[in-house]
């Protein structure tokens, strides 16, 4: 009798395989799946041993499609998120228009489409908008992995759980029946939408895919790790048209504000665009960003979040020049953060360095510079600032915030969930570590507890805790309206799966 596959030393050599070929990681609340998508496909070949498996899975790369196939999540219904999908087509998508080479369609992409819902979605809505003139003026491509939903995305036939969000109206002018209860999408509009089979992690192939000028990657990188999600999201932006526009996942928005392109906001909802732009840290409500408080303050800067970072502004914008060196810290710690405020942080680093080597107990020093350095991707050194806080103060709940972000970053959640947890124990109405303990509850799909998170999160930020004079020193703004944007999000999602 063979050994079961989860109590061999195989068991994180098949994760790792995985990981590497298609980004996809799985914890230990999902073992079981794992080994059992293994153990389906163990006995489909007729193959006994682990050993023997695994030597097919990294002889065969179609074995381990096929093994893919089996774990990856294909929960997907037609109109997901409307709100975004109403602002790309009747407000993003005619500027778009406005620029574009009338004799060329215009390209859509569902990066990471599962059985085809939205981009079937993005047809009906131009063609509700539009017509469907011949020739069709736009051409919308879906891909995904998984070769078994992008062959049911090309059939086109649909059961009730897809038209949860979906006008009764629209599903009779744009489907057919198909018997046994399923909806057949016309052949008017399936002609409207191709899919391929592609892995989102390796290049795309610009012959198969051209160059689109929107793309939709919703609610796809919530199954892998952040430096995946980055490599993909980069190569999703290399792969944008200039000009174009990029939406995630509401719930995703924050993991990908990082630089690679700007963030951007119109009626609330929130979007990068793949040109030189005015970031979202440039857009924040003035009443928001608050004055620093008087010399005898001594709160540290809160913690900030990865949407607020922001981008590098050009050289000819802050002309660089001589800070005067000030003896007082006080004086010192406020022309480092007036630097900060203009996006000067190398100078602003620069003061705060010179400032903690003369006092190394200015606790806000020490704070200032670690949100800097986070800012700025520095997590080694953000890191030892923060934990110099702590050393000056064991119960400073802002060190407790910046260590869990940093934690965050660098894909150790557990670390993050201790380091939050330690913030609630200081400051139980700390609505940023009820946030995060909330996103990491929801990727352990803790739901129970998640939701309770959540709303603790949502409550406090309904009541405005920013202005406590206790969280209020910070040296940029919070987006309040997107964390609540954010709390309602995952909170539907968590009561509609009940």
């Amino acid at each position: 009798m063979s050994q079961p596959f989860p109590d061999t030393p195989l068991y994180p050599q098949l994760l790792e395989l995985i990981r590497l070929n298609c980004g996809l990681t799985f914890g230990d609340d999902r073992r079981e799946t794992v080994c059992r998508a293994v153990q389906e496909r163990m006995t489909q070949r007729g193959i006994p041993a682990p050993e023997s498996y695994y030597a097919l899975l990294r002889r065969e790369g179609e074995e381990l499609q096929a093994l893919v196939e089996l774990l990856t999540v294909n929960e997907t219904y037609f109109f997901r998120e409307p709100d975004h999908l109403n602002l790309l087509v009747d407000t993003l998508l005619p500027e778009l228009l406005n620029t574009h080479d009338p004799s060329q369609p215009l390209s859509l992409l569902s990066a990471g489409c599962s059985t085809g819902e939205e981009a079937y979605t993005l047809a009906m809505l131009l063609a509700e908008r539009q017509g469907v003139p011949r020739p069709f003026p736009f051409t919308i491509t879906g891909i995904d992995i998984d070769s078994h939903a992008v062959a049911a995305a090309r059939n086109g036939v649909y059961g009730k759980p897809s038209f949860r969000a979906m006008d009764p109206r629209m599903k009779e002018r744009w489907f057919e029946t198909a018997g046994h209860g399923a909806f057949r999408v016309r052949d008017s509009l399936r002609q409207q939408v191709r899919f391929e089979v592609a892995n989102l992690l390796t290049a795309p192939n610009t012959e198969l895919l051209p160059p689109p000028a929107i793309i939709l990657y919703r609610n796809v990188s919530i199954y892998f790790p952040q430096e995946v999600q980055l490599r993909i999201f980069r190569q999703l932006a290399d792969l944008l048209q200039e000009g174009g526009v990029l939406l995630v996942g509401a719930s995703e928005t924050l993991a990908h504000d990082v630089g690679i392109l700007p963030l951007l906001e119109r009626q609330g909802l929130f979007y990068f665009a793949k040109r030189p732009a005015v970031g979202i840290g440039d857009r924040r409500s003035t009443k928001r960003i608050l004055s620093p408080p008087p010399p005898n303050v001594t709160s540290p800067p809160t913690a900030v979040p990865p949407t607020e970072r922001r981008q590098p502004a050009p050289a000819s914008r802050h002309p660089r020049m001589a800070v005067p060196v000030d003896t007082d810290p006080r004086r010192t710690f406020d022309n480092a953060l007036v630097l900060a405020r203009t996006q000067r942080d190398d100078e602003a680093l620069a003061l705060l360095g010179d400032l903690i080597e003369r006092n190394g107990t200015f606790l806000k020093a020490h704070g200032l510079k670690a949100c800097l350095l986070l800012n700025n991707s520095r997590y080694d050194e953000a890191r030892t600032a923060a934990e110099a806080m702590l050393e000056l103060d064991p119960l400073c709940r802002e060190a407790c915030l910046l260590l869990g972000i940093i934690a965050r970053h660098r894909g150790d959640n557990d670390e993050g969930f201790r380091r939050f947890r330690e913030a609630l124990y200081i400051d139980p109405d700390c609505w940023l570590a009820h946030f995060y303990t909330a996103e990491i509850l929801f990727n352990r799909q803790e739901r129970k507890r998640a939701l309770g998170s959540y709303e603790a999160a949502l409550r406090l930020l309904h009541n405005d805790t920013l202005q406590d004079p206790g969280q209020a020193f910070f040296p940029l703004a919070f987006n309040v309206p997107q964390f609540i944007s954010i709390c309602r999000h995952k909170l539907s999602l968590l009561q509609e799966n009940g």
